[in-house]
């Protein structure tokens, strides 16, 4: 963190100990804030960063500013540096990685247009972006068979896909930390991702084929987009979170990705309970396994929900939901957050596993 983003954080009423230094921060009188990206954080190089990396995460440090501060009427400024009018022409973008960033500010500019802004060339490439999407259209990726279910090659994927399963198959973790109804309709690895004209052109418009939300669950008319984090505290599940809701929201929901034209489809495949995806509202639910702070740690200063990013306490979740859910979409796309506690017994016996409260599967491997 450079000394001069810690003195305009400051300035605008934002206490963080560590910000990145490869996003540029100024500020102009009264009330705006500029922030710009290196190219690699929006896709304008061929070493692009995840969009979930600190440097790349800008709607959760937007989000994150914007409810912290002491200045309601702050205004950000979004931009990148070295960009010129060529760095897009339109069309197909040069790559996933930078499809995702145009879909991602030209979704973040609309919902929150009252305090959100883009600097004057990025706003040029949106432009043209969004030309593109209305000029055609897009046929969305679909599962091809069934979600992994064998709870070795689980843990093998990573503990993420592991606690997915465990939330989709325990009833009790879909009752009493999720709060689902028993009418529920839950799936896992719903893939995420846009192939311009059809399957046979293979010109896909966001980065990795195999990109796919943790898991999800309809209940009555609303999708719940579960981003999930188990032992790994990041502040960017809230821009994943941002990015598959709207994706979510405009494929099965809109069946569009610009207010009526760029027409999605998809195909009703069974794998999955992709078919079962029939809803009006989604909500994008960020969820982390959770352990309060201890008294050696609250003694220490570092006070904070351990399992969540420390930038994310449970009063600073709640000002962000305030100010992510106000978003000018009349309820149609909302977030929350959700916390679960996650313990595995280390004894001479198969790892055990639970969540929140309830023993909930046995893992032999």
């Amino acid at each position: 963190m450079t000394g001069v983003q810690k003195l305009i954080l400051g300035y605008i009423g934002i206490k963080i100990a560590n910000f990145p230094d490869d996003i540029v921060l100024d500020y102009i009188e009264p009330n705006k804030l500029l922030m710009k990206l290196k190219k690699e954080a929006a896709g304008f190089s061929k070493q692009p960063l995840a969009m979930q990396d600190d440097r790349a995460c800008f709607e959760a440090w937007c989000l994150l500013i914007k409810a912290k501060t002491n200045k309601p009427e702050l205004e950000i400024e979004l931009d990148v540096e070295d960009i010129t009018d060529t760095s897009y022409i339109g069309g197909m973008p040069d790559n996933g990685n930078m499809g995702r960033f145009l879909y991602r500010i030209l979704k973040f500019s609309e919902q929150y247009t009252m305090w959100f802004k883009l600097a004057p060339t990025l706003e040029a490439l949106k432009d043209k972006f969004k030309i593109y999407l209305a000029s055609h259209s897009f046929v969305a990726n679909v599962p091809v068979k069934e979600a992994e279910e064998d709870l070795a090659k689980l843990l093998e994927m990573g503990l993420e896909s592991y606690v997915a399963y465990l939330f989709c198959d325990s009833e009790s973790a879909k009752r009493n930390i999720l709060a689902l109804t028993k009418e529920a309709i839950v799936g896992r690895q719903l893939p995420v991702g846009l192939v311009e004209g059809g399957k046979a052109s293979s010109k896909e418009l966001f980065a990795g084929e195999e990109a796919a939300i943790d898991f999800w669950a309809v209940d009555e008319n609303t999708i719940n987009v579960y981003e999930l984090k188990s032992k790994k505290p990041m502040l960017g599940i809230i821009t994943e979170s941002f990015f598959y809701s709207n994706y979510v929201y405009d494929v099965f929901i809109s069946k569009n990705l610009n207010h009526g034209k760029g027409s999605v489809a998809h195909e009703a495949v069974a794998y999955r309970n992709y078919d079962k995806i029939q809803t009006a509202r989604v909500k994008g639910i960020m969820i982390s396994n959770y352990c309060a702070a201890t008294l050696l740690a609250i003694l220490a200063g570092t006070k904070y929900d351990i399992g969540w990013h420390r930038l994310l306490n449970s009063a600073t979740r709640d000002e962000i939901k305030k100010v992510m859910n106000n978003n000018g979409t009349n309820g149609k796309i909302q977030y929350d957050f959700v916390s679960y506690i996650l313990k595995e017994l280390t004894t001479n016996a198969p790892k055990i596993y639970y969540i929140g409260k309830q023993f909930l599967k046995v893992c032999r491997c």
